[in-house]
């Protein structure tokens, strides 16, 4: 029935641990976990200090969708990794869309606007996941 759960993360804010009942979700579903991190667009202007700042970012990114990576490969998810730019809302539903995404979950980032996301998710099930990892 569900074969694809997307999760949007935050990497500045979620820690791993937190993932842990989606990731048993997907386990006992048997879905492919898309797993998104979302950057601010790139500004045409801006200095070495942003571009570091920016680059420091994405490598985090990186490396928690890996660590979520090497969690699903120990319990046999299947899973992808994905780090996009735009506004949040807009890019969730984009990947929701074209990657025919059966639920999508997210924390209650102060970052996304929950309403409008919801808007854009037409019949996509939306989880609000917690903090404690449930």
């Amino acid at each position: 029935m569900y074969k694809r759960l997307l999760v949007y993360i935050d990497p500045a804010e979620t820690r791993l641990e937190e993932l842990e009942g989606f990731l048993d979700l997907a386990s006992q579903l048997g879905c492919r976990i898309i797993a998104l991190a979302v950057l601010e667009p790139e500004p045409e202007k801006h200095s070495a200090k942003e571009t570091e700042l920016r680059e420091a970012l994405e490598d985090r990114a990186w490396k928690f969708l890996y660590e979520i990576e090497d969690t699903a490969f120990g319990r046999e998810i299947k899973n992808s990794l994905m780090v996009e730019e735009g506004k949040p809302e807009e890019v969730i539903a984009s990947v929701v869309k074209s990657y025919e995404v059966d639920i999508c979950a997210t924390f209650a980032y102060k970052s996304i606007d929950i309403g409008s996301l919801l808007n854009r998710l037409v019949n996509v099930p939306l989880l609000l996941l917690n903090q404690e990892g449930q």
